[in-house]
């Protein structure tokens, strides 16, 4: 009877010992959302593809796969070593943090782009060394409570599509020259303190 129990007790132990591993990432398949993963504790043995676990794939679609030479965890069901999944990767000293700091959610990518949000102070700042591009079928709309600045050595503001009008409104300084391709229409009066301005009278 004990040693029966004990029997059961080392299968049960394989078992679980087998079911979650760490490995590093040999191959990927990003069309299938799938990688194989070299386990070193089975002398290098390296696994099946195995899925990468998202947040979510039905409807909306969470994606990412890890690259070659990252450490991974894996868990695999109790059928075999061809069923397994890839949890997640983890940090280590090869692999450190990208930043020390419990408030910061950071999403950072190899090409140096990333996307950090600081829950104590609420900024959220996004950085890419390519382009940004916002795109929707509906308004887009910029709302501050205090101010929205626009640096950039050219900014470009067109009306395109349709009946092409943009619209202005408020108080505004101009600091610097303003040139005007085509005609000026005003409502009020047009003040020229430097008194060149032509004056016509009719």
């Amino acid at each position: 009877m004990i040693e029966r129990l004990e029997e059961r007790v080392s299968i049960l132990e394989s078992v679980v010992f087998r079911m979650i591993r760490v490995g590093v990432v040999t191959q990927t398949f990003p069309e299938r959302g799938t990688v194989r993963v070299r386990l070193p504790d089975q002398d290098g043995e390296v696994s099946y593809e195995l899925p990468v676990l998202v947040r979510k794939s039905h409807r909306d679609k969470d994606y990412w796969i890890p690259d070659v030479g990252e450490h991974v965890v894996c868990i695999f069901l109790p059928y075999g070593p061809e069923q397994g999944f890839v949890v997640g990767a983890f940090y280590s000293k090869a692999d450190p943090v990208p930043v020390a700091d419990q408030e910061i959610r950071r999403v950072e990518f190899a090409n140096g782009a990333y996307v950090e949000h600081d829950r104590l102070t609420g900024n959220i700042r996004v950085e890419t060394p390519g382009e940004v591009e916002v795109r929707a079928k509906g308004t887009v709309r910029i709302v501050s409570a205090t101010q929205v600045v626009i640096m950039a050595p050219n900014v470009v503001i067109k009306a395109e599509g349709g009946a092409t009008t943009a619209t202005m409104e408020g108080n505004f300084t101009l600091m610097g020259n303003l040139e005007v391709i085509g005609n000026i229409h005003a409502t009020g009066t047009i003040i020229d303190e430097g008194g060149n301005t032509n004056h016509h009278s009719h």
